[in-house]
């Protein structure tokens, strides 16, 4: 089955996407199955984790491979209404790779590069939404607009966390794929260490900075370098 070539100018171009890897693996095992599941999923915060499993047959009683992948509701379009749809693909996706369906480029699919692109273009929107309001002169303390500013902040202070949260869920996982360690990895770790059973949900802001500084240090040349 032919498919389109990608533009000339597609800087994704090199990465398989993972509809050619399902439809690779359905021709060699047409009685496979691909089975989905959220693990977890904050609908305030929009993150979610998902595991993907690949059966070769009926009779497999345990997968031949699966996969995780994760996501976090973002500003763009394509995150914005379909970030579950998103996750799931890239799941899908890393589990057919770990079965050998078109690895010659690489683990890493399409769908997960444009992930990465995703992610990056969020930040800078919330970093630029964000500059207007810094820049906002500050009234004279004894002026109305003073005292409606002073009410006001509590309720923006309060949104903060959530925010925080998602950027900070983005950056432990980001950071432990860095190390090889993949979101069920991280999510049986945390809840050693801290003794919980949620994973990054069961945690705060501050030990989620911890776990973050963890993962950094270990990710550090120098670490690596000292290793054994």
């Amino acid at each position: 089955m032919s498919r389109p070539s990608p533009p000339r100018n597609d800087r994704f171009e090199d990465y398989v996407p993972v509809a050619e890897r399902l439809e690779r693996f359905y021709e060699r095992f047409p009685d496979g199955r691909v089975i989905t599941h959220i693990i977890e999923h904050n609908s305030e915060s929009g993150f979610v984790l998902m595991r993907a499993e690949v059966y070769r047959s009926p009779d497999d009683a345990q997968p031949a491979a699966t996969g995780h992948a994760f996501e976090v509701r973002g500003e763009s379009y394509v995150n914005k209404t379909s970030y579950i749809e998103n996750c799931e693909t890239g799941a899908v996706g890393r589990a057919l790779a770990l079965l050998g369906f078109e690895v010659k480029r690489g683990i890493a699919s399409r769908e997960e590069l444009e992930k990465t692109s995703r992610m990056t273009t969020d930040r800078a929107a919330r970093a630029s939404n964000a500059a207007p309001q810094a820049a906002t002169s500050t009234p004279a303390a004894n002026s109305p607009t003073a005292t409606t500013t002073a009410a006001s902040a509590p309720a923006a202070t309060a949104n903060a966390p959530a925010d925080m949260g998602v950027n900070l869920d983005a950056e432990i996982l980001q950071s432990a794929g860095a190390l090889g360690y993949d979101a069920a990895k991280v999510r049986k770790w945390i809840d050693q260490k801290f003794k919980v059973t949620g994973g990054l949900d069961a945690l705060g802001a501050d030990d989620k900075r911890e776990v973050l500084r963890v993962f950094r240090e270990k990710a550090s040349p120098a670490a690596k370098g000292t290793a054994k």
